[in-house]
């Protein structure tokens, strides 16, 4: 399985992620067609409650969820948006706590909505930049179709300008200039897909 590195917010960072490394978990699945992903794993146990606290709390008070049609892209994920900060998040009961990255590092959150494997995270939220990335789980497409399970050639005719490198391959997003897709590709389908805020550094 292809795994993540999660870097400290003192590390350089890019703007495509997807550093094969042996150290995370990893955004691939099981099967090319599988419309769910597992999202990267990060060490340590508890996370700031931002949206709904860990997976011990109990409902939040008012619950803000995306609705069921909403697209991963161009801002966000329904009304998830990427740079949001603690404040915007708190009580929204958007996310619930997962996982704290190392010293001054992401921490990791999952949708309310959409819950990933124990040890991994669908979200991260990065102290500097807020929310940083946003990985598509639970069947999430991009405006253009894009998802897990998409082929290379799909994927191709939505962004002919893709960039693709030995470790995985980038996208512009269009109508957000502060943001890009990236993607791993196996056997020329996608095997994850996760939108991120331009120079983020949660994870490479």
């Amino acid at each position: 399985m292809r795994r993540f590195m999660i870097m400290t917010a003192g590390a350089a960072g890019g703007v495509v992620l997807l550093g094969a490394c042996g150290g995370g978990g990893g955004g691939d699945v099981k099967g090319a067609g599988t419309a769910a992903v597992s999202a990267p794993a990060i060490g340590a146990t508890s996370t700031p409650d931002l949206g709904g606290g860990g997976g011990q709390r109990t409902a939040p008070r008012k619950t803000a969820v995306p609705p069921r049609a909403a697209t991963l892209g161009p801002l966000g994920y329904g009304t998830l948006r990427l740079g949001m900060k603690a404040g915007q998040l708190r009580g929204s009961g958007l996310l619930v706590g997962k996982v704290r990255g190392r010293a001054g590092g992401c921490d990791g959150y999952d949708l309310r909505t959409h819950r990933t494997p124990k040890g991994s995270a669908g979200v991260y939220y990065s102290a500097r930049l807020g929310i940083a990335t946003i990985f598509a789980v639970g069947g999430m497409r991009t405006p253009q179709g894009i998802g897990v399970g998409s082929t290379l050639a799909q994927v191709k005719q939505a962004y002919p300008r893709l960039a693709t490198g030995v470790n995985g391959s980038s996208a512009p997003v269009s109508g957000n200039p502060h943001a890009v897709y990236s993607l791993l590709l196996k056997g020329g389908r996608v095997t994850s897909l996760a939108l991120d805020l331009a120079g983020q550094t949660c994870h490479n």
